[in-house]
């Protein structure tokens, strides 16, 4: 029947389609229940007690989800699906600030291919957080303007509304390659495992894991942490079901490049996908729970992105450090209330070389923040639950663009300010599938007019309507 369907079209997305609807047709009741993980992770209202490390956590291949061939691990489908409808102040100046978009439409193909190898494969056909070339306005600075990066570089109309980390369109964080999100083989032999291909990496809590729904709501340390990269991570995992306390430990090494658009490296605005650097980065992290209520994560990176290009010296593609030190907790005292927070470090900025050839100081960039929040809960029925989430962040403003600014005395802008919000998220959960919430963004960002936000002159200059953002949102998985 599947090969009758896959020959009768020849779009292979219509063949997918096709496959996916003959497992959802004939699965009937091999269906279990849904299992939570950090890649493929549910609400902390869907999870009324912490996790305990098992030699699996963090890979959704050896769960039992999924629509299944009878009898048959091989394959098994899983969709996951997000949008939402809301406004951002950040994107008023030509009146685009109230926006209704998909923000993924996961399709997620997994299976086990013998007794210790397995894979993943996410496709996301929705792909709008790279950041594009802006054609400039009138009265408005925007860093990711052509003029500004070196060789011929064509504009985007759309380069406007995806500038940085202040003013995006995209409501999913992570950035992909063309429409693959993860695509990955693992092997798992007891307490040790090896994962191969595109995978997120494991940098503090995933945002969903702790709290947020959309980009728009997320802490910006969540929006930095939310990586995925191309390389191989090692794995060691000391548990026991059920028993504490237990110890998972990864170390990786992959291209880098992912926090290319955090700090402002647009390098020609090729595929942030591409390795523009020759050495690789690593990545040293661990979960410790030392009972079932309390967790903590720590996650160590160092590495680079892009690359000191002599012949065409410019600021915005340069070669730049990008190290991390991230420290995670997270506690439920109770069963339906969960604390939890993250600190973190990062290292920014041009490398000695490229700040020597561009004539800038050579100092790197610390930029430190963290953000603490709860997640109130309460059962209403059997099959709904409601919820409260709130987070206050607080994180350094410093990164390349400002440093490049403030060098040179430009746009009333200094070193050493602070980022700030406060996020009220409300949400009601159906049957551990749907979710409907609303969030409430309370932003404080001291350099709006940087990132095309507010006017530079004019009679409006240096002032706006602020980057607050609210909005509607729609998430549902099955199964």
């Amino acid at each position: 029947m599947i090969t009758r369907l896959v020959r009768t079209r020849g779009n292979p997305f219509t063949a997918v389609l096709a496959v996916v609807f003959y497992l959802s047709m004939s699965a009937g009741n091999h269906v279990t229940a849904q299992s939570c993980n950090s890649e493929v992770p549910c609400n902390e209202s869907t999870r009324p007690t912490l996790q305990p490390i098992t030699s699996v956590k963090d890979d959704p291949i050896n769960t039992k989800t999924g629509f299944s061939i009878p009898d048959n691990d091989k394959l098994r489908v899983r969709v996951r699906f997000m949008a939402a409808w809301g406004h951002d102040s950040a994107q008023a100046s030509l009146g685009l600030e109230k926006q209704g978009r998909i923000g993924y439409a996961i399709v997620e193909l997994f299976g086990n291919i013998n007794k210790h190898l397995s894979y993943v494969l996410e496709i996301n056909p929705v792909t709008e957080t790279k950041a594009l070339a802006a054609c400039g306005e009138e009265h408005f600075f925007f860093p990711n303007e052509p003029s500004t990066i070196g060789p011929r570089v064509n504009c985007d109309p759309d380069g406007r509304t995806r500038v940085d980390d202040y003013r995006f369109i995209a409501f999913d964080l992570v950035d992909q390659q063309g429409a693959i999100r993860q695509a990955h083989l693992n092997y798992q032999r007891g307490k040790f495992g090896v994962k191969f291909g595109r995978f997120m990496l494991p940098i503090g809590f995933h945002w969903e894991d702790a709290g947020s729904f959309t980009s728009k709501d997320a802490t910006h340390i969540q929006r930095i942490n939310a990586e995925t990269n191309f390389g191989v991570d090692l794995s060691f995992t000391h548990a026991r079901k059920g028993q504490y306390p237990s110890v998972a430990i990864n170390f990786a090494t992959f291209l880098g490049e992912g926090n290319r658009r955090s700090d402002y490296d647009y390098f020609y605005f090729l595929n942030p996908d591409l390795d523009t650097n020759s050495a690789v980065t690593g990545l040293l992290s661990g979960t410790f729970m030392p009972y079932q209520q309390l967790e903590f994560r720590a996650a160590l990176k160092r590495g680079f992105t892009g690359s000191k290009v002599e012949r065409l010296p410019n600021y915005f593609a340069s070669k730049r450090h990008d190290s991390a030190l991230v420290l995670s907790a997270r506690y439920q005292p109770f069963k339906y209330v969960t604390a939890f927070g993250e600190w973190a470090n990062y290292t920014w900025g041009p490398t000695q070389t490229s700040a020597k050839m561009l004539g800038f100081t050579t100092e790197p960039i610390e930029k430190s923040g963290y953000y603490a929040g709860v997640d109130v809960s309460a059962p209403v029925t059997d099959t709904l639950t409601v919820g409260m989430v709130v987070t206050r962040e607080e994180l350094s403003r410093d990164d390349s663009l400002i440093k490049f600014l403030a060098e040179q005395d430009r746009l009333r802008v200094s070193m050493g300010k602070t980022e700030r919000s406060t996020v009220f998220r409300w949400y009601a959960q159906f049957a551990n599938s749907v979710t409907l919430a609303f969030y409430r963004n309370l932003l404080s960002n001291p350099f709006q007019w940087v990132s095309g936000i507010d006017p530079i002159s004019g009679p409006r200059a240096f002032t706006g309507r602020g980057s607050d953002k609210w909005g509607f949102v729609v998430r549902f998985q099955v199964p």
